[in-house]
């Protein structure tokens, strides 16, 4: 095969644009750099978490730089969408760019020291203030990875207002398709990506992971900028220029504020990514409240259910995004996708009563009195300073009584019995000193503990599906050429009324269903948090109510309507 260029390099270029540089082709970097994107920003997290846990920072400081991160969100997010539309490839390349530059500015800040998080045990000689807890790099690292999650959040507007979008212009037939892979990204791996990388964030070579998602970061924003503006081998799109219409950033948002169908379905997406999103953050708080189960616990932390959701997830969201795909020549309509999303916004609030109403019958844990957490006396000489494990129940064998922890039951010594951890010399016990690890209630909240991961797998594919539907109701509901503004428009609105106001909402219940707190976070909450829950269900069921509403408006373009 003969190439055609006077050069080696003129030969390779034509090659990498013919053959390499397809449409197939961005879809799968997309997707990939979705993923590295989404672990910068857990691990950026996890470091500012690794601070929080030696006393530098309040616990809550994941919530208020989370709002941050959406106040910035709702304020640039239309901007940077229209801003790029006109080069949406070298757009995403340059914010690609900007993650990997701050990210790797915190490799010049590293911690004092390593110190990661054990499950405590009682020390009856420990010296308070030993150990000098300065930290010289603490005010410019922090900074530093503020800025990073901040860039990180406005990349992920890209990936959607400018990678979608390129993909959906060249192949509207396949929107869904493209749509529905980073829908299955983010429900499903991206949940993981903090069981992954908390191990090694908190080690004195946290910065190897660190370093590596950068570089990767880096190299997708290098092959991004290789990509055409627009595919050789697609159809000319000039038809999507109608140059009778103002572009510019003003005219374009007053179209889409006017634009009551758009409105309504972002309003309707709000609710849901509040009720799926912001609920997944505090998901650990609620089984925890709800079963008494330690979530670090290798019997009930889930490893093989969290394999098991993510492939549930995406075959789930692949039978909607093939059913919407490659059917109409210009792919599912707005109408219909509201529909739809009504639907199954419908199934997800029954399967959010299912996990609001499970429960089992929980011991009482030692020191929980009238709402309120106190640590036991028989433990008060253990100098404990549970907020760096967290909740991790122990069972005393002999009163068969659950404790906080280990070191608040004043176990001394802990051995591991064929994969079961048992602890002993426990200065609360009566008589064998001994105690397993666990709650008590452990083998008779088991049962509705599973249930309630089955549901919460459902829950979440059914949730994808959802979003999925609701994202391409938003992408038909205006004109072409005002696409790329429109999901950025959406996802600062979203940011607003779902990632500030919405968690505030949720930030609230777990303030007032907190029994046990420290250093300002929650360690433990009462089980009436189940209004969570109950709060979930309410606003998938506006949402379904939005969609529907939504699907009866006229969107601001000429389409028909479609019937299912």
């Amino acid at each position: 095969m003969s190439l055609p260029g006077k050069t080696i390099f003129h030969k390779l270029w034509y090659f990498l644009r013919t053959y390499i540089l397809r449409l197939k082709v961005f879809d799968l970097f997309l997707q990939g750099a979705y993923l590295i994107i989404i672990l910068l920003e857990t691990n950026t997290y996890l470091l500012l978490k690794r601070d929080a846990k030696e006393g530098h920072h309040s616990m809550l400081i994941q919530d208020y730089v989370m709002m941050a991160v959406a106040g910035v969100e709702f304020l640039l997010g239309a901007a940077v969408a229209w801003w790029g539309k006109g080069k949406r490839h070298f757009a995403f390349s340059g914010w690609l760019a900007v993650c990997s530059a701050a990210g790797l500015l915190v490799l010049a800040f590293p911690f004092a020291r390593s110190n990661p998080a054990g499950m405590e045990l009682c020390d009856l000689h420990e010296t308070h203030g030993a150990v000098s807890n300065y930290d010289s790099n603490l005010i410019a690292r922090t900074t530093i990875l503020i800025i990073t999650v901040i860039l990180c959040g406005l990349a992920r507007v890209s990936v959607w207002s400018h990678g979608i979008t390129y993909l959906d212009d060249h192949d509207p037939t396949n929107g869904s398709y493209f749509y529905g892979n980073l829908i299955s990204i983010r429900l499903s791996l991206g949940m993981n990506a903090g069981s992954w990388l908390e191990p090694t964030s908190e080690r004195d070579n946290w910065w190897e992971a660190h370093l590596s998602i950068c570089m990767l970061t880096f190299m997708f924003s290098f092959l991004f900028s290789l990509f055409p503006k627009r595919m050789v081998s697609s159809k000319e799109m000039d038809e999507l220029e109608d140059s009778y219409v103002d572009t510019g950033l003003l005219p374009t948002l007053r179209r889409l504020l006017h634009n009551k169908a758009l409105m309504m379905q972002i309003v309707a997406l709000s609710c849901l990514s509040t009720a799926v999103l912001v609920f997944v953050h505090y998901d650990d708080a609620y089984v925890q409240a709800k079963f008494h189960v330690d979530t670090k616990d290798p019997r009930t932390s889930g490893g093989l259910s969290s394999i098991f959701r993510t492939l549930f997830i995406i075959i789930f969201v692949m039978i909607f995004k093939i059913r919407f795909s490659a059917r109409r020549p210009d792919g599912v309509k707005a109408n219909t996708a509201s529909r739809v999303a009504a639907v199954v916004a419908i199934f997800v609030t029954a399967f959010y009563i299912v996990l609001t109403v499970l429960s089992c019958n929980t011991d009482t844990i030692s020191g929980l009195r009238t709402g309120s957490y106190y640590q036991p006396t028989c433990s008060q000489s253990c100098g404990c300073s549970t907020e760096r494990y967290g909740f991790s129940p122990v069972c005393l064998l002999d009163t068969k009584r659950t404790y906080f922890s280990p070191c608040h039951a004043g176990c001394t010594h802990s051995e591991d019995l064929n994969g079961v951890l048992l602890f002993n010399n426990c200065e609360c016990s009566l008589g064998t000193m001994r105690a397993a690890r666990g709650a008590c209630s452990l083998t008779s909240c088991m049962l509705p503990y599973n249930a309630y991961q089955i549901v919460f797998t459902v829950m979440l594919a059914v949730a994808a599906a959802c979003f999925l539907m609701q994202g391409m109701a938003v992408l038909r509901a205006v004109r072409p050429i005002d696409k790329a503004t429109a999901v950025g428009t959406s996802m600062a609105i979203v940011a607003l009324l779902s990632f500030i106001l919405g968690h505030l909402i949720y930030l609230f219940i777990s303030h007032m269903t907190c029994v046990y707190s420290s250093n300002g976070g929650c360690l433990l909450h009462a089980s009436t948090i189940w209004i969570a829950g109950g709060a979930s269900t309410l606003l998938t069921a506006l949402s379904a109510a939005g969609c529907f509403i939504s699907s009866k408006m006229q969107p601001d373009m000429d389409e028909p309507t479609t019937e299912l």
